[in-house]
């Protein structure tokens, strides 16, 4: 076999290249199942909305990615996670299933608006705010659990 001048055979370097390959699949599956599938909410409407879907389905994982993040938000979250967690089986699958409506937009000013909507459930309103921050529009719930 040809040995090159460092000391590797063409048959050490296949090997190293294969696992070289084999690393980088890896390394791509790894970043692939993060959250880079989260999208950034780029409006009020896409981060009000992608917070409750993910709420309804159970996915408190990407809906906190929509959440403004400070305590009083993070007790009102965990509230909501355990909420839903509290139901049977069959409440989960219905607020799964559950659609939402959008019924007003309030644009407070240009970093805050206000949805009204209902779900399918239980067609009463709610409302959350949300706010522009850098990294994409965020839910405030300090404002839903204030007006209630």
């Amino acid at each position: 076999m040809p040995i090159l001048q460092i000391g590797l055979t063409l048959h050490m370097i296949g090997n190293l290249n294969l696992k070289a390959v084999f690393l980088f699949g890896l390394i791509t599956l790894f970043f692939a199942c993060g959250d880079s599938n989260i999208e950034k909410a780029d409006n009020a409407l896409d981060g009000g909305r992608y917070f409750l879907e993910h709420c309804n389905q159970g996915d408190f994982n990407k809906a906190k990615n929509y959440l403004l993040d400070n305590p009083d938000n993070q007790n009102y979250f965990k509230a909501i996670s355990t909420k839903y967690f509290a139901l049977d089986k069959e409440g989960r699958q219905e607020l799964r299933q559950a659609s939402l409506q959008i019924n007003e937009l309030q644009a407070l000013d240009s970093n805050q608006t206000v949805i009204n909507y209902q779900s399918s459930l239980d067609k009463i309103p709610h409302q959350i705010k949300v706010i522009n921050t850098p990294t994409g529009w965020k839910v405030d719930l300090k404002y839903t659990y204030s007006i209630q």
